[in-house]
């Protein structure tokens, strides 16, 4: 059953490899750094979040979703796989609601990733299950008016970051944004960051149909997601006329 190849220590969570691996926890990673590439940037002004989406030929490209509300304040961006995905952004919502009840405030989005990691972590734990195999970029304007940007990987861990970046595309749209990110800017500056890293990670074409965008401004401290307009916009911008 356990060979020199390491075949059988895969088949539960609860088994540590001869050299200490859980490879059901790492193939969890493995499918989110398949995923298309999903970017939060924090500055600020508010905080940003955009992700690129899979369309298949002659799918309804708005039933795909990337970028979830979570609350008024809060939302999400993902990769990897969707069913995961939905089911803890339902797990998040319920979260949201039950510390309004509780504290009669918003909830920050570091106890919202702690709650997320707490449960992603449980399936790393024991047998029977497998990982999430799913990350998350939460995005917040808390209750103090500060921006707030956490990421939650699939074994149950989650860090702060400044910009984050996940998927397929994320070392050469980290390098971009690296070398260009400012906290100064403002949300627009903000997007257009990170449609230019996009850019640098993947060939394909940029669209309405393949990108979604949203943004919490700190001064309406509200979730708003961009209609396929204001996408187009930021997309194709408008070059000022020569007199």
């Amino acid at each position: 059953m356990f060979g020199i190849s390491g075949s059988g220590y895969d088949m539960s969570t609860s088994i540590f490899s001869p050299d200490g691996r859980i490879f059901a926890a790492e193939y969890a990673k493995k499918a989110v750094e398949l995923g298309e590439t999903s970017i939060g940037v924090l500055v600020d002004d508010g905080v940003i979040l955009l992700a690129k989406k899979r369309i298949k030929p002659l799918q309804e490209p708005d039933s795909v979703e990337k970028i979830s509300k979570i609350d008024d304040h809060v939302g999400t961006a993902t990769s990897g796989l969707t069913a995961d995905a939905r089911k803890l952004i339902s797990e998040a919502r319920v979260k949201a609601q039950s510390y309004w009840l509780t504290y009669e405030e918003p909830v920050p989005a570091e106890v919202l990733a702690e709650h997320i990691c707490d449960l992603k972590a449980q399936f790393t734990q024991g047998g029977g299950a497998r990982p999430y195999g799913v990350a998350m970029i939460f995005g917040s304007i808390d209750h103090d008016g500060s921006p707030k940007l956490f990421v939650t990987d699939p074994v149950g861990t989650y860090w702060g970051f400044l910009v984050a970046v996940l998927g397929r595309g994320a070392a050469r749209a980290g390098e971009y944004l690296e070398k260009n990110y400012s906290r100064k800017m403002n949300t627009d500056d903000a997007i257009a960051l990170a449609l230019n890293a996009l850019r640098e990670s993947d060939e394909k074409e940029l669209t309405t149909d393949n990108v979604e965008i949203a943004r919490i401004p700190k001064a309406s401290r509200t979730f708003v997601k961009l209609t396929r307009n204001e996408i187009e916009g930021f997309l194709n911008p408008a070059r000022p006329k020569k007199e």
